[in-house]
């Protein structure tokens, strides 16, 4: 089994946010790691918080930035209560860390192929340059599906360039610097109105879940109650977002500095994502870890069935209190 190494963050940095953020000692300080800021999940965790649905299930949340990998490191160290890169947390559980997903945020992902206005279809990108993001990764594996659906050998045929995250990529589009790469919302959408042409939904070729509440295996256990205060405050939050088109619309335009037109077409596929009821589908995990186990080459079998835990999500559900 490949070895773990774990950085942990330095847990002062948590104590003075949660410091300068608490609200009385009846609230339970938690910290919650988030890789990036995405249309698709930062909305529901900073409704939360702004709304008082953390609060109202005895909770003060720190939402704190961590780049990608850190951020799924420091639950794994306890230096954060829960997690949101659904990608990273399948990578660690493959490779042998104790970590389960409790909860899903958006049922699929997002991702769009994305060419220069003169290709047409994904054969004529034989021989061009496209921005991708690491090997081995969600992105990675989603683009060279998609490619070898559309009869192209992502190894021979094309030249794959590690590019860096979705503003990266897309500022490298935008500039003419490669022919096509895979981009999310808010990019997505201005790629559309850039006059850029869309060849593919990943979705189409390949459906994976898309970021989803990741805790440590004994935070299961030893704080159950814990893990269905946030469940129950991310349910509350995800159903206000439903009910409320237009301040959900406006708080993306704040928080994204977008327009208001691109902002509704977020907020509409937003709607599109938002897991029903934060159900968990396992298929789409399973597909995730077997992706996992490619990209580091483990020949024996792993199940999604040892990652995702929908037990406390059942019993929240199963109270009735929380708005569906």
């Amino acid at each position: 089994m490949p070895s773990l190494r774990y950085l942990s963050v330095p847990l002062f940095i948590f104590t003075c946010l949660n410091l300068a953020t608490a609200q009385g000692p009846a609230l339970q300080n938690v910290v919650v790691s988030y890789p990036s800021k995405s249309i698709t999940s930062f909305p529901i965790l900073d409704t939360a918080r702004r709304k008082g649905f953390f609060q109202q299930q005895g909770l003060n949340v720190s939402l704190v930035y961590m780049r990608g990998g850190l951020d799924i490191k420091a639950v794994f160290t306890g230096d954060a209560d829960f997690g949101t890169s659904t990608t990273t947390a399948v990578t660690a559980f493959v490779a042998g860390a104790p970590l389960r997903i409790v909860c899903s945020y958006n049922s699929h992902v997002d991702q769009m192929l994305f060419a220069q206005p003169k290709y047409r279809s994904i054969a004529q990108l034989r021989g061009q340059a496209i921005g991708s993001l690491n090997p081995g990764g969600l992105v990675d594996m989603l683009l060279r599906r998609v490619l070898l659906a559309g009869g192209l050998n992502p190894e021979r045929d094309v030249v794959l360039l590690a590019m860096g995250g979705t503003p990266e990529r897309y500022a490298a589009l935008k500039a003419g610097n490669i022919a096509a790469t895979v981009l999310s919302s808010p990019h997505s959408f201005r790629a559309e109105k850039d006059g850029f042409y869309k060849l593919a939904a990943t979705r189409d070729y390949v459906d994976v879940s898309g970021t989803s509440v990741v805790a440590h295996a004994d935070r299961m256990k030893k704080q159950p109650e814990l893990v269905k205060k946030f469940i129950r405050a991310s349910l509350r939050s995800m159903a206000y977002l439903r009910e409320n088109r237009s301040e959900t619309v406006q708080m993306i335009m704040r928080e994204f500095a977008m327009d208001q037109e691109i902002a509704t077409m977020a907020y509409n596929q937003l709607l599109e994502l938002l897991s029903p009821e934060g159900r968990l589908r396992l298929e789409a995990f399973q597909l995730m870890v077997d992706f996992a186990r490619a990209a580091q080459k483990i020949d024996r079998p792993v199940s999604a069935a040892q990652l995702v835990d929908g037990t406390l999500l059942d019993e929240v559900l199963r109270e009735g209190s929380t708005p569906r």
